[in-house]
């Protein structure tokens, strides 16, 4: 890891979150964006995806990112669309604490913030193990590779592979290639994991359902960081749409709490939880 980069971590734009997680996304561990679908996971990975190239000059890190997409949720134009929100707040920056804004922004365009998303569509076993090979030869190289994010794990291993013993097998193989990528070089890792149902084996009278992650217990342990994601709903109140819950579950730098967020056309940014008796949410509880 550059020397430089040791306490850098990549910001959502949730300052809250940012918060919690000590400095966002914290480089040299992979993070789990645990939720339901709405919940935000591909909106935060769109926005990572952004904020990992800001600029050095304006506390960023400069990179690339290597986006896995599983499920085709990933969208150049809202990748644009987010990108060009952030262009606008770092030339604010830029130009309110030095006068070589332009020289600062050189590089850092709307068409660099796609051609440095580096995308694959990973379908099988062989396509995912082949991209991942494929990243560590290029950050051998010395590619700015600062980012990795698979969305979604989940959802690969479950279509992907029928039988449960070698989902599990693959799963463990890949986190492992992905926790050595972490440690020799660096780079942040965000994958993704939807939620799924399951029957309590608790001895009750009554069979209770039980929302949790879709990548079972022996995938915990595998992972440094977990954020579960949920939306709050509102009743009758037009001021809170849009606005969403991250409970950080699993942190290393951080106690367990839970913050706000809201996803707006400029891409994420902070959010406040309304009274509990405004609304309800429908962030998951984990049972962990």
């Amino acid at each position: 890891m550059v020397e430089s980069d040791h306490h850098v971590g990549i910001p959502t734009f949730s300052k809250d979150l940012d918060f919690a997680l000590g400095s966002g996304i914290a480089l040299g561990l992979i993070t789990e964006l645990c939720g339901s679908s709405g919940s935000g996971k591909t909106q935060i990975c769109l926005q990572l995806a952004v904020n990992v190239q800001i600029p050095r000059a304006l506390g960023g890190l400069e990179g690339r990112v290597a986006y896995l997409d599983t499920k085709y949720g990933f969208s150049p134009k809202r990748l644009r669309e987010m990108g060009r929100a952030c262009l606008e707040h770092c030339a604010k920056l830029a130009r309110s604490g030095s006068e070589n804004a332009e020289e600062i922004l050189t590089g850092f365009t709307e068409e660099s913030v796609l051609k440095n998303v580096l995308y694959a569509h990973v379908q099988t076993t062989s396509h995912i193990f082949e991209a991942i090979a494929e990243l560590q030869s290029k950050l051998f190289q010395r590619e700015k590779i600062r980012l990795i994010i698979i969305d979604s794990l989940s959802f690969f291993i479950r279509n992907a592979i029928k039988n449960s013993l070698k989902q599990v097998k693959c799963e463990h193989e890949i986190l492992t290639l992905l926790h050595k990528l972490t440690n020799r070089f660096g780079c942040a890792v965000v994958i993704t994991n939807d939620l799924m149902s399951c029957v309590s084996n608790a001895a009750t009278t009554s069979e209770e359902v039980l929302i949790e992650p879709a990548l079972g217990g022996s995938h915990s342990h595998k992972i440094n960081q977990r954020i579960v994601l949920g939306r709050v709903e509102p009743n009758n109140d037009p001021l809170h749409n849009g606005l969403y819950v991250a409970l950080v579950e699993k942190c290393l730098f951080a106690p367990r709490v839970s913050v706000a967020f809201r996803i707006e056309r400029e891409g994420i940014r902070n959010g406040r939880l309304p009274d509990h008796n405004e609304t309800k949410s429908s962030q998951p509880v984990s049972n962990e």
